[in-house]
């Protein structure tokens, strides 16, 4: 993070009087007319930065290796879906057909939602570039992700944050150390400052054409459950054969997605399966 600096300067007017107005004797010796300058200047402020470096590390109150160490305890359960949808072929390769480069902000991605900036951000927490290096990247047809945790939902040390954009769902593992980050981990502002939609993610232990997702993203919520659904089908695209998306069927511009709807027992959820299985 660049922390900036503007000093104020002054300079002296009087050069310009004396041109404009040689002839005057009175002018000639006037006092000079300060003028304000702003100089702009982008090196780090030393004694404000090292007070943000220990904002941060009050702030990092998760500490993932402690997580990791803990039993290994399923914290979530399914209820029966409320809807299993078989999702055509014809859609599948309509998304792989897809390209968005160079893509309107503002306009709808991938059937999905707008694309727009993510909102509700803690400003030391806006940095596309700190997890460049970190994140897993697939459009519709790269395949699946690989070398991922595998385990049940619900289960922290297993969850990854899922992010869509223009250049297609980028993943991270959520229980890794961040230095970037306020909390201590990885959070959803800094693998982008744009996208459609984003969430958390859990790859299947058995099967690895099989995830669970939700929409739990203060950052790039969605608004209603047609914009859960694409996000399902865009996930299937990727070439995953199934995909448990929890979320209920109802109104949530009444009562929006909450804690609640992601984790507990017998949670609400839509399956969504490839035509050709």
């Amino acid at each position: 993070m660049n922390l900036v600096a503007t000093r104020i300067s002054a300079r002296s007017s009087l050069g310009l009087s004396r041109r404009s107005c040689k002839s005057s004797a009175e002018l000639s010796h006037r006092t000079p007319r300060m003028v304000q300058r702003s100089v702009l200047y982008t090196y780090p402020l030393a004694k404000e930065y090292a007070e943000y470096q220990e904002m941060k590390k009050q702030a990092m109150v998760i500490d993932p290796m402690v997580i990791a160490a803990t039993p290994k305890v399923i914290s979530s359960t399914f209820a029966e879906p409320w809807k299993v949808v078989t999702v055509p072929e014809s859609e599948i390769a309509a998304l792989k057909a897809m390209h968005y480069d160079g893509f309107e902000f503002g306009k709808t991605l991938y059937n999905i939602a707008t694309y727009r900036e993510i909102s509700n951000t803690n400003p030391f927490d806006k940095d596309p570039l700190a997890l460049k290096d970190k994140l897993q990247s697939r459009k519709p047809g790269e395949g699946i992700f690989t070398n991922v945790a595998t385990g049940p939902y619900g289960q922290r040390e297993f969850k990854y944050l899922y992010l869509i954009d223009t250049s297609g769902m980028h993943i991270i593992r959520e229980m890794m150390p961040c230095e970037a980050s306020s909390r201590g981990v990885p959070l959803h502002s800094l693998i982008k400052l744009r996208g459609v939609i984003g969430g958390e993610i859990f790859f299947d232990d058995q099967n690895p054409r099989v995830a669970y997702v939700n929409f739990g993203s203060a950052r790039l919520t969605f608004r209603n459950s047609g914009e859960a659904e694409n996000a399902a089908k865009f996930i299937l695209s990727l070439g995953y054969d199934k995909i448990v998306a929890v979320y209920s069927d109802r109104d949530f511009s009444t009562a929006p997605y909450g804690m609640k709807d992601r984790y507990g027992e017998s949670l609400a959820n839509a399956v969504y399966v490839r035509e050709s299985l």
